[in-house]
């Protein structure tokens, strides 16, 4: 019969990966689709998103179900993308007297905001909603140029 191995604390195997992984761990713990919600750490709503890159635009998806379009605004400031949101709880007179069992629907405000490459074109930018998914499309500027820098060298010359 083998002897019961007891783990100290920092020995542990899932502390030891904890601390060879470092941040990395954390956030995949952390991560809102591992944690089975659309809720942040912060208890606040994160809706997860997808960007996409195709030779002559970006896209983002977005995932908003049982958040009317009315209730989002996307903004662009300094080559940042900004999207706010609520999801609001309907509420009625009826609900006074209910008493509810069970609650995993996650109500309130979320922001999300994301940096645009040089070249987006933010003239252009168009955004619809369909199925609970919000889609933001992002034309690329054809005429945004990539300029190369030359280095000077000031060492001893």
């Amino acid at each position: 019969m083998k002897p019961i191995r007891r783990w100290k604390e920092n020995n542990h195997p899932v502390n030891q990966l904890r601390n060879e992984l470092g941040g990395a761990f954390q956030r995949f713990v952390d991560d809102p689709f591992f944690a089975g919600s659309l809720l942040n750490k912060e208890g606040d709503l994160y809706p997860p998103l997808n960007v996409e890159e195709k030779p002559d635009r970006y896209t983002i998806e977005l995932e908003v179900p049982g958040i009317l379009s009315q209730d989002i605004d996307i903004m662009v400031e300094g080559g940042i993308l900004t999207i706010k949101g609520e999801k609001q709880k309907e509420e009625t007179s009826e609900d006074k007297d209910r008493k509810m069992h069970v609650v995993e629907r996650s109500y309130g405000s979320f922001q999300r905001s994301l940096t645009l490459a040089d070249n987006a074109n933010t003239e252009e930018i168009k955004a619809e909603c369909q199925n609970g998914i919000l889609y933001i499309d992002i034309p690329k500027n054809p005429n945004a140029e990539t300029r190369r820098i030359e280095i000077k060298n000031k060492d001893n010359n």
